[in-house]
């Protein structure tokens, strides 16, 4: 009895350290990867035309190894996106938009409360047409889980008013509340974005008197 409880524990250890070792294997080929995508915002920085699919084949080895890795979906998602930015056919386009929204999925699975990855799904799913549930429950949870993120905030908005005209007056004012919390944080990309999407009825004057339901922007007629 002691004997076949030992093989059993030498096998779940061995069991987990397998598992341990993989995931260290992923999150290592995922950190290259990461580092190499922060090197591209680097003033001056010039990026290699190649470099797009090197971080994507990178990130690939990563989830061949652990296909449930968030940290690598996040960032397969973005890589994606940005494929669809750089795409000169319509449908290679859609087709990366659809993985995407895919890898996004996925990661949110793994990591629900990752407000950053639920705006980006939201993005996403604006791109293909697809303003739905889905991508209304996206930008909710974004704004449930980031309510004090800026770059979680400012990206709702314009998500938000990309497709106003879709959204019932509940989905309205949760756009409209992101607005509202944004502006406490950056004006100044508040009232730009207002602007970009001809709503000056939208922008925000920081030295106005709030209105008298206490908000501190206008709320819009329509």
């Amino acid at each position: 009895m002691m004997r076949r409880l030992s093989v059993l524990l030498i096998s779940v250890l061995c069991a987990l350290s397998f598992l341990a070792a993989r995931q260290t294997l992923s999150d290592f080929y995922t950190h290259t990867a990461a580092l190499e995508i922060e090197t591209w915002s680097r003033p001056g920085f010039r990026r290699e035309a190649n470099a797009l699919p090197q971080v994507i084949e990178r990130l690939g080895w990563a989830l061949a190894i652990a296909p449930d890795n968030a940290w690598a979906l996040e960032f397969m998602g973005a890589m994606q996106f940005e494929t669809v930015r750089r795409a000169t056919e319509p449908q290679a386009a859609v087709a990366a938009a659809r993985e995407s929204r895919d890898s996004y999925r996925r990661a949110l699975r793994q990591r629900p409360t990752a407000s950053q990855t639920w705006v980006n799904l939201a993005l996403v799913k604006q791109s293909l047409g697809e303003i739905d549930d889905e991508f209304f429950t996206a930008l909710e949870q974004s704004a449930r889980y980031g309510p004090w993120e800026p770059p979680v905030l400012l990206l709702g908005l314009q998500t938000g008013l990309g497709a106003w005209d879709q959204a019932n007056p509940v989905r309205r004012e949760l756009i409209l509340g992101m607005r509202d919390r944004a502006v406490q944080r950056d004006v100044a990309s508040v009232n730009r974005i207002a602007r970009d999407y001809n709503r000056p009825d939208l922008a925000c004057d920081p030295k106005a008197p709030k209105s008298a339901d206490g908000k501190p922007c206008p709320r819009p007629s329509s």
